[in-house]
């Protein structure tokens, strides 16, 4: 602790060929209102090829609170524990560069948690589009939706509470000498897992709308496939390797593939099927369209690029758990364990 009894926060961003937004993200930290010798920012790269290290180095050549740390793993959860292993904070805040932050991010970050005396504090995201295309917007609107992303509490907005987790959020330093530190073991889900340990520890994670951030989605249909199935794909994995962690609604994009191969399969066999699975799509279809009339208005695109948002963002997330599944035996054989984790040493947070 210094400067009349402030704690020292340490902001660990991790990053891979990021060189359109690492500038931004680093400078806006920088400039935050919280005092600025009490500030570190950890940059943490995953040996980019795009021109992100050269900006990097070039930041903490003008500024001393900056850091780059090499992942020569290429791993999300590596990045994140050599961030910790090598940050100095009280408090740690783990960022993505696909953000913007407000300028009083870390002290309401600071506020929230020192009020609620939560271990881990976030707040809800505004979802804009990398570029402002009507593609964009489409898919903005889709993941910031009820019935796109279910409830995924810090994409839909809400009054402070607690919650299973949030994103880009502030940390107590001692939750990871209790809890330990990322399971290195997925490259998908691990702040979930983490949240997970540190509920059952018994830490209280909260959300609030004091904490504001802007989140930059991916901006083309083939980004969002890619994103999307990846997600899908490391569910599986995730409940393999760690016992659970994750919430039915995971799943539910699955299930509805899985409900729609099955119908498509069993119209060859019962001719009822057939009608079922027409009936399937078209319940689909009409509440999907609802949506996207709905939210399209307020976002100023066309209903039909938000439908067909809803459409690839479920059918390729529930391909991704389907594929995920099958693979399972192949990928991960014997579950192993996670040698970044351990259990809290007295019980609790």
């Amino acid at each position: 602790m210094v400067e009349a009894g402030l704690p020292t926060v340490s902001v660990i961003i991790p990053c891979r060929n990021e060189s359109d937004f690492i500038e931004n993200t680093v400078r806006g930290l920088l400039a935050n209102d919280y005092p600025a010798k009490l500030v570190e920012v950890l940059v943490v790269d995953g040996m980019s090829d795009d021109g992100t290290r050269a900006i990097v180095k070039h930041l903490v050549a003008d500024n001393p609170r900056v850091k780059l740390i090499d992942n020569l793993r290429k791993i999300t959860p590596v990045a994140m524990n050599l961030g910790i292993s090598q940050s100095h904070g009280d408090f740690i805040i783990v960022i993505s560069c696909h953000a913007e932050y407000a300028s009083n991010y870390i002290d309401k970050c600071l506020d929230v948690i020192n009020r609620t005396k939560a271990e881990h504090v976030g707040g809800y995201m505004t979802t804009l589009p990398e570029k402002d295309t009507q593609i964009g917007r489409a898919i903005a609107a889709a993941t910031t939706s009820p019935f796109g992303v279910g409830n995924s509490i810090f994409r839909i907005g809400g009054s402070e509470r607690e919650v299973d987790t949030v994103p880009f959020g502030m940390y107590r330093r001692e939750v990871f000498e209790k809890i330990g530190l990322y399971d290195e073991r997925l490259v998908r889900n691990q702040d979930i897992e983490l949240n997970t340990r540190l509920r059952k520890a018994g830490g209280r994670i909260i959300i609030s709308p004091e904490i504001q951030l802007t989140y930059y989605n991916r901006s083309t249909f083939k980004r969002l496939w890619q994103q999307s199935f990846n997600n899908g794909l490391w569910n599986p994995y995730t409940v393999r390797l760690t016992g659970g962690g994750l919430s039915f609604r995971h799943f539910i994009p699955m299930l509805f593939v899985l409900g729609i191969l099955g119908l498509c399969l069993g119209s060859f066999f019962w001719s009822p099927a057939k009608w079922v699975l027409l009936s399937c799509i078209l319940l689909y279809l009409s509440s999907a369209g609802f949506f996207s009339i709905k939210h399209s208005s307020r976002t100023k695109t066309s209903p039909i690029l938000v439908l067909w948002s809803y459409i690839l963002l479920h059918i390729s997330y529930g391909i991704g758990s389907l594929w995920g599944v099958i693979t399972i035996p192949f990928k991960f054989p014997h579950r192993g364990k996670n040698i970044s984790s351990k259990g809290p040493a007295d019980g609790t947070v």
